[in-house]
């Protein structure tokens, strides 16, 4: 798996702090530990998951619920390319593309959009939307 470093050069306190919510998330699938993951989230909050053009509705447990901790391989989710982040007060929306992989070879990639909410001075995951296709080359 390619190691990838997002630039955070210019992004202010708020957009780091998203953004590290957000692969503190990520890192939880390679960890295998669902508890790093719910404590990016609030449980309730939405997702909708895009499975070959058909949406999946979920809550953010149920993303989490979805992983296959117990895979046999090693797995993991990691932002491939530079995010788009936007803060408002205390709402934020960062756009991530993403690479998914199993045993270091991609499986599948496409764009995460998370929804944050500040609650009590820290950021939470409060919705998702994403996508996943096979580029070119996966199998």
């Amino acid at each position: 798996m390619p190691a990838h470093i997002v630039d955070t050069t210019g992004l202010s306190a708020d957009e780091r702090a998203v953004l590290a919510v957000a692969e503190a998330f990520l890192r939880g699938i390679g960890a295998r530990d669902p508890e790093l993951m719910r404590a990016q989230i609030l449980p309730d909050g939405g997702a909708t998951l895009l499975r070959d053009g058909t949406p999946i509705y979920t809550t953010l447990a149920g993303v989490i619920a979805r992983i296959p901790f117990d895979h046999p391989k090693e797995i993991s989710e990691v932002i491939s390319a530079q995010p788009t982040i936007l803060v408002d007060r205390n709402i934020a929306m960062a756009w991530t593309p993403y690479e998914f992989y199993i045993d270091g070879k991609m499986t599948h990639s496409g764009t995460d959009i998370w929804s944050f909410a500040k609650q009590d001075g820290r950021w939470l995951v409060s919705g998702v939307a994403d996508n996943a296709h096979k580029p070119s080359g996966c199998q």
